[in-house]
């Protein structure tokens, strides 16, 4: 029997903020991948991280096939458009090449799940990567400019902060898209040169999955597109529960393991 790779955000780590004062809590009941394993007695490997971005998912799929040789099925979990990486890197030298496990680090694991996740801080925080995401005060806080006009009024990148340009002249633009079909793209390659079929899927609408994804370069060959994402799925079978307003209830994951992943196998 193969492995089953399952790649995503907090979703996929058994995760759990109950608030902001309390530290969150990972690798919780609340984990469809180790239901997944459990109830298939299947080894799993899930590489996953809280409050990561799509661009994240090419580096642990392909982490993940330099690790292991019998993955046979992947599936891809797409997270929270909005959110872009920072890093620190104080060489400034691009013919410095981290290697593509740099930050990764491998967690607690058992007999039948390996878990692995980024590490954040490299080398004593010398070398750092991290997502941050526009909020709904910085909106407030930093409304458009209703003067910007091409060739009249250009945004200004030396006066206007990281976080204005990104807001207002990157996300949810053509950009941001083509961002998300490039790094699906990569994903799809990596998988089809290791012969494993790749699954991507959303968790709920929020995180958008565009129909155009399947052919927005190329027709991917080694991908399957969900054509609903569990939530919504799910919603015929049961009541939608969350434990701390975001992240899914055990329930909730038992539902996406027994029922939402095998329909998106089977469903082409």
């Amino acid at each position: 029997m193969g492995r089953t790779l399952f790649v995503g955000c907090s979703h996929s780590m058994g995760y759990w903020a109950k608030d902001e004062h309390t530290p969150p809590k990972k690798w919780q009941d609340n984990n469809y991948a180790e239901i997944y394993a459990r109830k298939n007695n299947k080894p799993v490997v899930i590489m996953a991280s809280a409050g990561s971005g799509n661009r994240s998912y090419p580096r642990f799929i392909a982490n993940a096939f330099k690790i292991y040789n019998d993955i046979d099925e992947v599936f891809l979990q797409t997270t929270y458009w909005g959110r872009f990486p920072i890093a620190i890197n104080p060489d400034l030298d691009e013919k410095k090449i981290f290697p593509i496990d740099f930050f990764l680090q491998k967690e607690k694991s058992s007999d039948l799940i390996d878990r692995y996740s980024w590490n954040l801080y490299q080398d004593d925080a010398r070398y750092v990567e991290y997502y941050v995401k526009p909020e709904s005060f910085d909106y407030e806080e930093t409304p458009y400019n209703i003067y910007t006009q091409p060739l009249v009024s250009e945004p200004d990148v030396r006066r206007s902060g990281a976080m204005y340009m990104r807001m207002w002249h990157h996300n949810n633009t053509h950009l941001e898209q083509e961002d998300f079909f490039t790094y699906i793209a990569m994903c799809d390659m990596i998988c089809k040169n290791n012969n494993v079929p790749l699954h991507v899927w959303n968790i709920n609408d929020r995180c958008y999955l565009p129909r155009e994804t399947k052919n927005f370069y190329t027709d991917l060959t080694s991908t399957n597109i969900a054509q609903v994402s569990a939530e919504e799925y799910l919603k015929n079978y049961m009541e939608i529960d969350t434990i701390d307003g975001e992240h899914y209830s055990v329930n909730v994951h038992d539902a996406i393991a027994n029922r939402y992943i095998p329909y998106i196998k089977d469903t082409k």
